[in-house]
């Protein structure tokens, strides 16, 4: 798969879950969350990196595109194939349906819920995650 398939592909999967393109990412936006999708280029290899972010509209009632730097809570999806997990999408290797089987099961098990149900959702799914979070996201959620 080369660049521009892989780019198709990843707009087809994702469009299906109400995200738009717009200024390099993808975004779905609800009542209180702007949940991002971003593809990043290795500098090194035939892949990508896909990442995510969830920026609070209470906390960023100004932002409208948050850019990946800005959101709350930032991570990045998981490409598993043969047994194996890394976070890198391998273009070189990777077929059609293991992209979107991948792209389906991290959307489905981070994204939707989180976008459902609210922030505190990831830190339910991802405890660890609190460590990361900024000051201003931790007063949001009343935590010290």
């Amino acid at each position: 798969m080369n660049n521009t398939e892989f780019k198709k592909k990843t707009q087809d999967i994702i469009s299906n879950y109400g995200f738009t393109y717009c200024k390099k990412n993808y975004y779905c936006d609800s009542d209180k969350i702007i949940a991002l999708i971003n593809l990043q280029k290795s500098n090194y290899e035939d892949s990508y990196y896909i990442n995510f972010g969830f920026c609070i509209k209470d906390i960023h009632n100004d932002l409208i595109y948050p850019k990946i730097n800005e959101c709350d809570i930032t991570g990045r999806f998981v490409y598993e194939a043969n047994g194996g997990k890394e976070y890198k999408y391998p273009l070189d290797i990777m077929s059609s349906e293991e992209l979107k089987i991948n792209l389906e099961k991290n959307i489905s098990t981070i994204i939707i819920p989180v976008f459902n149900a609210g922030i505190s959702k990831f830190f339910e799914m991802f405890p660890e995650a609190i460590c990361v979070a900024n000051l201003s996201l931790k007063k949001y959620l009343g935590i010290s």
